[in-house]
Order: C-alpha cells, then sequence, then structure tokens
C-alpha cells in the first residue's frame, strides 16, 4: 500500500513537473522533478526509479550542463530495463550533446532514441525523434540533409493526430528555412509564407518571430529588398515575445544588409550601429558590417 501511494505521488508530482517545464517555468519544474524522483526512490521499484530519473534529467539540461545526469542516462540505458525509460534516456542525451554543441554524439543517441520509438509503434515519439534530428543536422549547417528530415518529421506529424497543428506549422517553417538557405528560395518562401499563415490563424503571436525572420532572410537572398524589410521589421517589432536573443541580432543584421544594399545608407547605418552595440567585445564588427556580405555564410538556426 505504502509503495503504491509513493508511485501515485510520484507520477502526480511528474506531471506538474512536466507541465511547468512545457510553460517555460524551470524552476517549479526542477522542485517537482525532485519530489518525484525522491517518491519513486521510496517504491523499491528500479525500473521506475530509472524512468522519473530520465524525466527529470530533460528539465536538468535545460539549466545546467548536466554532466552527473549524462552518465546516469547511459547507465540507464546499458540497463534497458524498459524502452519508454530507454526512448527517454536516449532523447534526453541527445539533447545534453546539442546544448553543448557536439553534435555528431547528438545525433549518435538520436538515432538510438529514433530506434526504441519505432519499438514501442508511437507515433508522436517518432515525430519528436525526427524533429530532434532534423534540429541537429540544421544548426550543424547540414541544410540539405535537415531539409529531408524536416519532410520525413511533416509525413509522420500527417499520420498522427496527436500532433497539433501550431507544431506542424513550425516544422514546414522549418523545412522552409532548410530550401532557403540552400538556395531553393522560392520553394522555401512558399513553405514559410504557408506556416506564417498557420501560426497567425491560430493566434500564435510569439511563434510568428521565426518565420517573419525567415522571410526576412528569404527575399534579401532574392534581392528583393523591399520586401525583406518589411518581413524583418514585423520581427523586430515582435522580438519581445521570444525567448532566443540570436533572433534580434539576425534581424538586425539582416536588416542593416538589405538597407544597404538597396541604397538606404542612414538606415543601414542604424541597423549596424545597434547590433555592433549587443557585441561590445568585437570592436571591429561594425567596420566588417559595412565590407562584408554574409548571406551565404550565416545560419540563423546555429
Amino acid at each position: 500500500m505504502l509503495r503504491d501511494q509513493a508511485r501515485r505521488e510520484a507520477e502526480a508530482a511528474r506531471e506538474r513537473a512536466f507541465a511547468a517545464l512545457t510553460s517555460g517555468d524551470l524552476d517549479t519544474s526542477l522542485v517537482a522533478y525532485d519530489e518525484s524522483l525522491s517518491c519513486a526512490r521510496r517504491t523499491g521499484d528500479d525500473a521506475f526509479v530509472d524512468w522519473i530519473y530520465a524525466c527529470r534529467a530533460a528539465a536538468v539540461a535545460e539549466a545546467s550542463p548536466a554532466g552527473d545526469e549524462l552518465v546516469e542516462l547511459k547507465r540507464i540505458l546499458l540497463r534497458g530495463r524498459d524502452a519508454q525509460t530507454a526512448f527517454r534516456a536516449a532523447y534526453t542525451a541527445a539533447r545534453v550533446y546539442e546544448l553543448r554543441r557536439d553534435y555528431r554524439k547528438a545525433l549518435f543517441y538520436n538515432r538510438i532514441a529514433r530506434q526504441h520509438a519505432d519499438e514501442l509503434e508511437d507515433g508522436l515519439l517518432a515525430v519528436g525523434c525526427a524533429n530532434q534530428g532534423a534540429t541537429l543536422l540544421v544548426v550543424d549547417s547540414r541544410f540539405d540533409e535537415a531539409a529531408e528530415a524536416y519532410r520525413r518529421a511533416l509525413e509522420l506529424a500527417g499520420t498522427e493526430p496527436r500532433v497539433p497543428e501550431l507544431y506542424r506549422a513550425l516544422l514546414k517553417d522549418n523545412l522552409g528555412y532548410c530550401l532557403i538557405a540552400s538556395d531553393r528560395v522560392p520553394d522555401g518562401l512558399s513553405l514559410v509564407h504557408e506556416a506564417l499563415g498557420t501560426i497567425e490563424g491560430l493566434g500564435a503571436r510569439s511563434q510568428t518571430v521565426f518565420p517573419l525572420l525567415d522571410l526576412c532572410f528569404g527575399y534579401l537572398k532574392a534581392n528583393r529588398f523591399e520586401e525583406a524589410r518589411y518581413f524583418g521589421e514585423e520581427g523586430l517589432d515582435r522580438c519581445a515575445g521570444c525567448n532566443d536573443p540570436t533572433v534580434e541580432k539576425n534581424l538586425l543584421y539582416l536588416l542593416g544588409e538589405a538597407c544597404h544594399l538597396s541604397g538606404d545608407a542612414s538606415a543601414a547605418e542604424g541597423y549596424f550601429d545597434r547590433l555592433a552595440s549587443l557585441y561590445p567585445e568585437f570592436r571591429n564588427l561594425r567596420a566588417y558590417l559595412d565590407v562584408f556580405d554574409f548571406r551565404n555564410v550565416i545560419n540563423l538556426r546555429s
């Protein structure tokens, strides 16, 4: 009876922790996961403890280097007691290595997670793995491979009713970005426009910043500077709702470049000055921005 009660308490705390993590409340999530793990250990069920530990590690990875957690995740994989737990351990290990920018190891653990997702025949887990694998490829500037991976993720998402429409739209935007980055600009722009329309239709304004950034980039690569400025300025206006500080920097660069190439020297100077002010450690950045065109080397997801 006491062990059953401990299990129920552990699962209840895990659900609270996951909800907090999903909403971005990392501190609350970690506290709840610690409570969940403490309860799990009272059950005497080692496999259940591994499951809760693997879930908790996903939150720890977002807050710290998670060195100890990574070691234990590998031990959990070696024990191999349960496919669901093994999936979570591998998926989280991939995330830890992604945050360390060790994409080779991240892809290795992503493949393990994908194998367990296939074993479980869980479409939602398969979509998550496909998306994670695609993300690892795009941040490593492997755009053609990433595009194929995002296509696969979209195909899987189309057969899984539990995947939210917003998630599918974000996958489509990421695919569009990969096409733009690999110089298939018209196809990429079409996909990003579709994604933006869906996201705005769902009222998810905070999620529109990346599509606006991608449209700015795509039109800049197409030398359509007026459209690039329109979408870039709209994205800059919405940056406050984005938790990624690199987005503002990328938008300032793209807008500065669009203004520079269209002959609006005054506006270009304003955007480049704002960008340079965000990099006080790079004293010569401002001079480089006037001379070099980084459109073909920039990675907006790195």
